[in-house]
């Protein structure tokens, strides 16, 4: 079942869609619910027992949070003032508790189903062991729900929410349909409130959602899919017998990765604004991002500022990282000062990150990859300044906006290549093929770099790259396409919408010769 079947938009959604508009406002929670999870139900093969679960954890810790937060705020009335530090500490110390139950039962659940394993194999790699490989099934969206309810219960003990009293409003909140499977990773406030409430139909809200919904599909369908042919044909069979076979499967892998995953979101982003709910944006053009940390504000961006704001803040606004802070500056200058507890803060970041994507190590080379090119970059700031003023390089210049996002699309790149191959074996692999044995002569046409994809296929693929480009910096300039397209003449509208349609449909990636693509994202 995926966002981009048959089933899914005339059965699904459509039904769910249809129910949305016509039922009155305060039952139209239960649509969205009684929809969401059938659809996961069939979904995930039946296994919705640990959704439910960890729904219902997060309802009752939410509710203690509240009770706890509610007596204090009435205790500290009655008591003196040099007692209400102690009543502070007293319930804080209690919310505290309730929280770490709520967060450790979802760790929990999530360690144990996606990376037993993992931990199981790389325990008897170093030590010789024997444990068994488990028969473990992992839910559907484990990985995303599970972001999104310690999120919830962490909100509520900061006091920017109320808990919910309802449980099944909880439960609607991780399982809607739409954000289950690959997100966006949303917080209570921004999608739970709204899912809750139901909102009207508005007829603007069904264009321009239509539009975005078409969008998305020619990016997921005609390109990704489409690319996911060459793309698994190097590295899913990797003889690695040409280095720049692989350099060119590595960007087919960065435009099929990119296209699937922010194509998706146009999709899941479309349809829930058609029924008037405002989903968060996960994707901002990051190959116009001149820097790694600019592509990681731009790329996957519901995850990164949830890595931000529940382990980077938590971790480097602790006491002890405070205080190393303090010490620091007074061994350092300020800029190195502030770099020590933030270079250790950002480690945990990114080994979450790596480890977050999958249960393997390559997945953990991936996130420490970035680790390390963020350090060196922000340690080596001050000497790039200089040596740029000495050589009286204009860093402002577009030149050199152009040279840093070409560096960035490079760097990316390898990180792609991390992202796709098999192991670190097959990664140390591609890389020593790469140098020993490029053989440019195989990128000639007719050679073995077809593996599946004829030169429509590629031709398609390259008109396809150079309309996104093209949109994006038209974007980038930002200007609104489509509040611009609503505003031209009807039939010009008209032809846009047939010529966007018809494309998807006339040049989509399925078929005879195309096998069927999942959900890239789906698999994390």
């Amino acid at each position: 079942m995926t966002y981009t079947s048959f089933e899914f938009f005339i059965i699904y959604f459509g039904v769910t869609y249809l129910l949305y508009s016509i039922i009155p406002q305060k039952a139209k929670w239960c649509v969205l619910l009684t929809g969401s999870l059938i659809f996961y139900v069939i979904a995930s093969g039946g296994h919705i027992e640990f959704l439910l679960l960890s729904a219902l954890i997060i309802w009752a810790v939410g509710m203690v949070i509240q009770k706890l937060n509610d007596t204090f705020a009435e205790k500290k009335k009655l008591v003196a003032k040099e007692e209400r530090k102690q009543l502070k500490i007293k319930y804080k110390n209690y919310r505290l508790a309730a929280l770490s139950v709520g967060v450790i039962s979802n760790l929990a659940f999530l360690l144990v189903l996606k990376y037993a394993n993992f931990f199981g194999g790389t325990i008897n790699t170093l030590f010789s062991a024997n444990l068994p490989e488990l028969k473990l099934v992992q839910p559907l969206g484990i990985s995303f729900y599970t972001l999104q309810a310690i999120s919830y219960i962490t909100d509520v003990y900061r006091g920017r929410y109320k808990a919910c009293k309802n449980p099944l409003k909880i439960t609607l909140y991780l399982s809607f349909m739409l954000t289950i499977i690959e997100g966006p990773v949303a917080r209570y406030d921004q999608l739970g409130t709204q899912l809750a409430e139901g909102r009207k139909f508005e007829f603007k809200n069904l264009v321009y959602g239509a539009q975005l919904v078409v969008w998305g599909l020619f990016k997921k369908v005609v390109i990704a899919d489409r690319a996911a042919e060459l793309v698994n044909n190097v590295f899913d069979e990797p003889s690695f017998d040409s280095g720049m076979i692989i350099l060119a499967a590595t960007l087919f892998y960065t435009l099929q990765l990119y296209c699937d995953f922010s194509g998706i979101m146009d999709v899941v982003v479309g349809l829930g604004e058609m029924m008037g709910i405002e989903l968060p944006k996960n994707f901002n053009r990051p190959f116009f991002a001149k820097t790694i940390n600019e592509f990681w504000q731009r790329w996957h961006i519901t995850l990164g500022g949830w890595l931000r704001d529940y382990i980077f803040y938590p971790i480097s606004l602790s006491k002890p990282f405070m205080k190393l802070s303090k010490n620091a500056r007074a061994k350092f200058n300020p800029y190195y000062a502030n770099l020590i507890p933030t270079s250790i803060a950002l480690f945990f970041v990114w080994f979450t990150n790596g480890m977050w994507h999958g249960a393997a190590w390559k997945y953990i080379v991936y996130g420490l990859y970035y680790y390390a090119l963020m350090m060196i970059g922000l340690f080596a700031e001050p000497i790039s300044a200089k040596v740029c003023q000495k050589l009286k390089i204009n860093r402002e210049c577009k030149a050199f906006g152009l040279f840093q996002m070409i560096r960035t699309f490079l760097i990316v790149n390898f990180g792609m290549l991390i992202f796709r191959v098999d192991s670190l074996k097959t990664l140390g692999t591609a890389i020593k093929t790469v140098f020993v044995n490029p053989n440019f002569a195989s990128l000639s046409i007719g050679s073995r770099n077809g593996l599946g994809l004829d030169l429509k296929d590629y031709a398609i693929l390259l008109i396809g790259a150079i309309i996104i480009f093209a949109v994006g910096i038209v974007q980038e300039k930002g200007v609104k396409i489509r509040e611009k397209i609503s505003t031209l003449p009807f039939i010009i509208k008209f032809i846009i919408y047939m010529l966007a349609i018809f494309s998807v449909i006339i040049l989509g990636a399925y078929g005879e010769h195309y096998g069927a693509v999942d959900l890239l994202y789906a698999n994390f």
